[in-house]
């Protein structure tokens, strides 16, 4: 199944299918006065997709397209990367993914996906023609392209003449293309052809970001290459480490960034999988400002918290990340367990408290000195953890770890640590953190000779 649903077109038809024929059975059943069937049905309604879930899936799509750079003729085809699907979407489909976009006032993307739906509409449509031309010249004309916007109303006045909004917008456009070419406005321009800006605006970070996911411009020069190293690791003779030495790579050499391979077991890897399933929830961000917890754009991912006690396999591979990294779980959080869908990520963030944030960590734990990555699957496409400052992108390997140090050894936040989950484009990301606090490393990390001393693991 997670095969199947590790496509972006098969996810979408299938959740826009079952979100839309759930309304019609109930109201099949609704027509025979079939009660007690009924009540029995709605206590499922939880686990089946709602119109909301069909919204998420058609951004995902949307983001999909703008961080790998994707034809939409492609992604209409089920054509991601190469990899055919066995389904391809409709123009139905194409249609309600370019009206979620048109309902966020994301014209460039609902001028990309009615015009798709345009091209299809021969094959059936539940909408008319008219209906897309509609949205697409209303989206054409938001994006500065009066032009065709008035030459879409012409052919919408052909279909019917009698619409009077139609008439008014084709005047409307007219005067619009007579005042430019008198001169006497200049505020009419080409069709922009940029993503959307008002959810994404285009900065530098994220342009660094979009090229890291995508695997361009990572260079590392032969002068770092020599000095990063991979070499079986014991933590200076932890006796747990002796018997079985862990295979450590070094990634980077400032910030210093590891992976520890095989990690985690098979075995292991399954059984924290099945107990956090049950427990999945929509993953929250804190609010620098209020300090609320709440759901967000740039992160989308379901995740879920265990405890120590809640399995011998947590207890097991906790104790595991403190010999590895020599430091305490004390003041560590829960093993947080996390799922990214098609489309989910985690943009650019850090993983510690900054003194501007309002909810800081309490002074009992103190902050996030450290974090500790577990990647819990593979990855076809998509899904890397990309470091915006050192210029890497780390994929997913299953069973691997990456670990880092959030604060330098002043105590203070090491700002090259910004990093981020890219979208998975085809596949199932699930990954674990464990996120280690300050209070009790006291003796487990020295404290630096100097404020600017670098942040080594080791």
């Amino acid at each position: 199944m997670d095969g199947y649903l590790g496509h972006p077109v098969n996810q979408y038809r299938l959740v826009r299918r079952m979100a839309s024929e759930w309304s019609n059975m109930q109201d099949i059943v609704n027509e025979n006065v079939a009660e007690v069937f009924l009540s029995n049905l709605t206590q499922k309604l939880s686990h089946f997709p709602s119109e909301e879930d069909v919204k998420g899936t058609a951004e995902a799509i949307m983001r999909l397209q703008d961080t790998y750079r994707l034809d939409t003729h492609d992604v209409a085809r089920g054509i991601i990367k190469g990899m055919k699907s066995n389904q391809s979407l409709t123009a139905d489909d194409c249609f309600d993914i370019g009206r979620t976009a048109y309902l966020e006032r994301d014209f460039y993307h609902c001028r990309l996906w009615m015009n798709e739906a345009l091209q299809h509409v021969e094959n059936g449509l539940s909408y008319s023609k008219f209906d897309v031309l509609d949205h697409l010249s209303y989206c054409t004309a938001q994006g500065g392209n009066i032009q065709k916007a008035f030459e879409l109303t012409n052919e919408m006045l052909q279909i019917d003449p009698a619409v009077q909004r139609i008439k008014q917008n084709h005047e409307h456009y007219r005067h619009l293309l007579g005042a430019h070419k008198r001169g006497d406005d200049g505020s009419v321009g080409e069709f922009a052809t940029s993503r959307r800006q008002d959810e994404y605006p285009s900065t530098p970070e994220r342009t660094n970001y979009e090229r890291l996911c995508r695997g361009e411009g990572i260079h590392v020069s032969p002068s770092i290459e020599r000095k990063l190293k991979c070499y079986l690791y014991t933590n200076k003779g932890n006796p747990r480490l002796l018997l079985q030495p862990v295979k450590l790579e070094e990634l980077w050499h400032s910030p210093h960034l590891v992976r520890f391979h095989n990690i985690m077991s098979e075995s292991e890897l399954q059984t924290i999988k099945a107990l956090a399933k049950p427990r999945l929830n929509r993953a929250t961000v804190q609010n620098p400002v209020t300090g609320v917890l709440e759901f967000a754009h740039y992160r989308v991912s379901k995740s879920a918290w265990l405890k120590d006690g809640d399995h011998a396999v947590v207890k097991k591979v906790c104790q595991r990340i403190s010999d590895v990294t020599g430091l305490s779980m004390d003041s560590a959080e829960e093993l947080q367990i996390a799922n990214y869908g098609v489309g989910g990520q985690y943009e650019p963030h850090f993983d510690y408290s900054r003194d501007s944030d309002v909810g800081k960590f309490h002074n009992s734990v103190g902050n996030r000195i450290a974090t500790f990555l577990t990647y819990m699957s593979d990855v076809e496409h998509g899904g890397s953890t990309v470091f915006l400052d050192p210029g890497i992108a780390v994929r997913p390997i299953k069973g691997s770890a990456v670990f880092w140090y959030n604060l330098l050894p002043s105590g203070e936040g090491d700002e090259r640590t910004r990093h981020a989950a890219c979208p998975v484009l085809t596949g199932v990301k699930w990954v674990s953190n464990k996120w280690i606090h300050e209070r009790d490393q006291e003796f487990r990390r020295s404290c630096a000779k100097s404020f600017n001393a670098d942040n080594r693991i080791f």
